[in-house]
């Protein structure tokens, strides 16, 4: 966690610029909130918030009453305009029993690893008539760096979960999905440089477990292009779930 919070409090004022997919993921979700009927989200928690790219896409798009923004990363919350902002561990929600309508969260629930701990925090902080939406990156994202990262030693790649992973512990954890739909989506660059450096100014980059040279560097470059490259364009995929979730009865 330590990590991950540097990682992002030091990329925190290129994010904006560089977070091409992120903003797909938070404008898909606000249409399919749409397309589901919604118009009032109330008093709403957004689980690292970031910015706000999601928070600006709730205010532009609904009515509300408050917006709760947490983020791990104290610097990321300082560009962020909402005037609601903490500075916390979303495994640790420093909320009281049922403060929120919505709890609503864009590009952030893959970083978890005990989702089981999250979802309790969760059901806590949420109001019996709670709607929760979601938009989580899955595996699949990043499979061309993947393949070429195993081929030449370069890169480390976040271990992202199938969407099934999901179903499962929302259900085991007292939800009802009343929305489930995966995406793919591919971002083309010019250059496979370009791609890295952009992915670097986004913050979310996993630490390599080993020592990486030049040559590794080279290669991978080298491979990437001559793997995948379409018309002198470098694509990258990412795989996207899109969840809508309620208190199952009695809850």
């Amino acid at each position: 966690m330590i990590t991950l919070r540097n990682n992002f409090d030091k990329s925190a004022k290129f994010y904006n610029n560089n977070a091409h997919v992120q903003k797909i993921a938070a404008k898909r979700m606000i249409e399919i909130l749409k397309g589901a009927g919604e118009t009032n989200l109330q008093n709403i928690l957004e689980l690292g918030a970031g910015n706000g790219i999601f928070s600006n896409l709730i205010k532009n798009n609904f009515d509300y009453e408050n917006i709760f923004c947490t983020d791990l990363a104290y610097n990321f919350l300082k560009f962020n305009g909402e005037p609601i902002k903490v500075q916390c561990n979303i495994l640790k929600l420093p909320f009281k029993n049922q403060s929120f309508d919505n709890v609503i969260s864009s590009s952030t629930l893959q970083w978890i690893d005990d989702l089981d701990k999250l979802l309790k925090e969760i059901e806590y902080v949420s109001k019996k008539s709670f709607k929760g939406a979601f938009s989580i990156f899955l595996k699949g994202t990043f499979h061309e760096m993947d393949k070429v990262s195993k081929l030449t030693g370069f890169g480390n790649i976040l271990k992202m979960k199938e969407s099934r992973y999901y179903l499962e512990n929302f259900y085991n954890n007292g939800f009802n999905v009343d929305f489930c739909h995966e995406e793919k989506h591919t971002i083309f660059f010019d250059s496979v440089r370009q791609f890295l450096n952009s992915h670097k100014m986004t913050g979310a980059t996993v630490k390599a477990n080993k020592f990486i040279s030049k040559n590794n560097y080279n290669s991978f470059l080298k491979y990437y292009k001559k793997l995948f490259s379409i018309k002198n364009k470098i694509p990258v995929s990412y795989n996207i779930g899109y969840y809508i979730i309620t208190k199952q009865t009695g809850k």
